[in-house]
């Protein structure tokens, strides 16, 4: 009787350590064949054209043109996502004296996202014949050629220490106000040197102080809508801030 029980438990035993060796081979082909799959994909993604760049979305830019964002990133018909250097994209386009941030995202399967982030034109300054573009920073564009939408005012009158604060002031005024300027001026009275006199796009003019006059324009649009005028539409007496 125990010789019975000893052969049926050593049956037993072989069949249970048999199925217990194709499951650990079922489950051994199912890992080959999901990273055998996985190894085509990647492999079919690389090899064909799925991982070329098919596209790239600028944004942000105003004042820089695409075709340069376009040169800089340097997006070629073979450029493959896998390879391209997005890191690369961004510090040339740093290099470009318009540009203070630049962020070049990839989307999966071949899609690319430029984004800049533009330092603002504030200012335009004469210089000789032409008219050169000063940014937020007070870095003068004398090389500049493309046409910019966001110039600003232009500015006359100002000595470096007195145009580098005007230059903070146009700065700090939001762009929609400061597109209504088209001029500025340095206008010193014996009692206020710090005077400055803004000619604006409507027609009028707006005395006001070189250290505040930033804070002070952004109610500019409200307050010129209640202002006096003539008959002919011009202010009758200049606004001081």
């Amino acid at each position: 009787m125990a010789d019975k029980v000893r052969e049926f438990d050593s049956e037993y035993l072989k069949q249970k350590r048999e199925l217990r060796r194709k499951r650990q081979k079922q489950i051994q082909y199912s890992v080959f064949g999901v990273l055998l799959f996985f190894i085509l994909l990647i492999l079919i993604y690389m090899f064909t054209p799925l991982s070329k760049i098919s596209s790239v979305e600028i944004k942000g830019n105003n004042n820089v043109s695409k075709s340069d964002i376009s040169k800089a990133i340097n997006v070629k018909d073979d450029s493959r996502m896998y390879t391209y250097s997005t890191s690369k994209a961004e510090k040339k386009l740093k290099e470009n004296t318009l540009v203070k941030d630049a962020k070049v995202t990839k989307h999966f399967p071949n899609k690319m996202t430029v984004k800049v982030t533009e330092d603002q034109i504030v200012a335009l300054i004469k210089k000789k014949d032409k008219y050169v573009p000063i940014t937020e920073d007070g870095t003068e564009l004398e090389n500049f050629q493309d046409s910019v939408l966001d110039d600003g005012p232009i500015i006359d009158g100002f000595d470096k220490e007195r145009k580098d604060k005007i230059i903070r002031q146009l700065a700090e005024m939001p762009a929609k106000v400061r597109g209504l300027i088209s001029e500025v001026k340095y206008d010193p009275q014996p009692n206020m040197q710090n005077q400055v006199k803004l000619f604006t796009t409507d027609n009028l003019q707006v005395v006001g102080n070189l250290n505040t006059i930033g804070s002070k324009m952004k109610y500019y649009p409200q307050m010129s809508q209640s202002l006096d005028r003539d008959e002919s539409g011009n202010l009758k007496k200049a606004g001081l801030y």
